[in-house]
């Protein structure tokens, strides 16, 4: 064999080897690809596992529960029923206030009048525990002055947006008003003009309308100011707020406008000073006395309303709307003095039934 030969045979055998190793090294290069490949499958079925396992285990956790509000012991509700007892006897207004609830005791209370189911209307909250009661509470209502406590909010909201000003002096001359000689006395008591805090005052204290007439002018007038009162609430009935139209108005809008007082007291602290003097004695002050009331009451004929706001222990709002009491009329021009005397009553049964029950 040639020298030439055998040279050409080395170097086939070397090409030869050479593709061995290239072949081998591509095979476990593959092969340890497919193998990474393989365990990151791996950990992204086990991350997904464990992601299932995890939600199972957080929806397998016990949900929490708010913690109810404590009921009143029998024993509890009996001791108040003791030591009120001498004045229920007195005002003869004693009622199974511990075992009924506030409904009930109100329609044993009307049974016991003679006051017919649609007479009485009212809504009531308990600011601490959110509990609440209603009856006839989207029924119409005749809403007399009761329209001044949002007229009044709606008033404050522009001055606290800086669009109107407390020191500043309105005319009040050519102010539209329900009774000439009123406004006639006001624009000469004021000299022409008022300021806003004087508006508050005998709108609220007093509840006169050329006031009222005067702090609707700040709004655009007494019938825009009727379309913002709905920034309060509104009515799950067919009337929503208070119907200028007709005066009518509902206990489930007004009880609304009396939630957005007490979340907003400090804004509206004018409003509540001049509300709690307003009517001393009388409405929902009558036979409460030792507790502080903020009221906005409303007559007009055959109505007697009140709405207020009860400082007692545990805060209650109540919205409280009657019809025809004492034989009052549409044609009424004076209050009965049967109908305010019943309300003042209605006021103590609800006042009691808190403070047995939720004081």
């Amino acid at each position: 064999m040639s020298k030439k030969i055998v040279t050409i045979i080395v170097a086939i055998l070397s090409c030869l080897c050479l593709l061995g190793f290239i072949f081998l090294f591509v095979t476990e290069r593959n092969k340890a690809i497919e193998k990474k490949a393989q365990e990151a499958a791996q950990l992204a079925t086990s991350g997904e596992q464990e992601q299932e396992e995890e939600k199972v285990k957080t929806n397998s956790k016990p949900v929490e529960e708010k913690p109810k509000p404590v009921e009143k012991s029998p024993e509890e509700k009996q001791k108040v029923m003791e030591a009120d007892g001498p004045t229920m006897d007195a005002l003869g207004l004693r009622f199974d206030y511990a075992n009924l609830d506030l409904t009930q005791v109100i329609q044993a209370y009307m049974t016991e009048m003679g006051i017919e189911p649609s007479q009485v209307a009212f809504s009531y909250k308990d600011l601490t525990t959110g509990k609440t009661f209603a009856m006839n509470d989207t029924q119409p209502m005749t809403a007399g002055s009761t329209y001044k406590l949002p007229l009044n909010m709606l008033v404050v909201d522009e001055v606290s947006a800086g669009k109107l000003s407390m020191d500043e002096r309105f005319d009040i001359t050519n102010t539209n008003y329900e009774y000439r000689g009123e406004h006639d006395n006001y624009v000469g008591a004021f000299n022409g003009a008022m300021r806003i805090s004087d508006m508050q005052e005998y709108s609220l204290v007093y509840s006169e309308n050329t006031p009222a007439y005067a702090l609707a002018e700040r709004l655009g007038g007494m019938e825009k100011a009727y379309d913002m009162f709905s920034r309060y609430g509104q009515s799950k009935g067919d009337i929503k707020t208070i119907s200028r139209e007709n005066n009518k108005t509902t206990t489930d809008y007004y009880i609304q406008v009396l939630e957005y007082l007490s979340k907003n007291q400090e804004k509206y602290k004018d409003i509540l000073y001049y509300i709690g003097e307003s009517f001393p004695g009388e409405y929902y002050k009558r036979y409460l006395r030792d507790i502080t009331i903020y009221q906005k009451p409303g007559y007009v004929r055959e109505a007697l309303n009140v709405d207020a706001l009860v400082m007692e222990e545990k805060p209650y709002i109540i919205a409280l709307y009657t019809a025809y009491l004492g034989g009052s009329t549409e044609a009424s021009d004076e209050i009965s003095g049967v109908g305010i005397e019943q309300v003042g009553q209605l006021s103590y049964v609800i006042n009691e039934w808190h403070r047995v029950n939720m004081n």
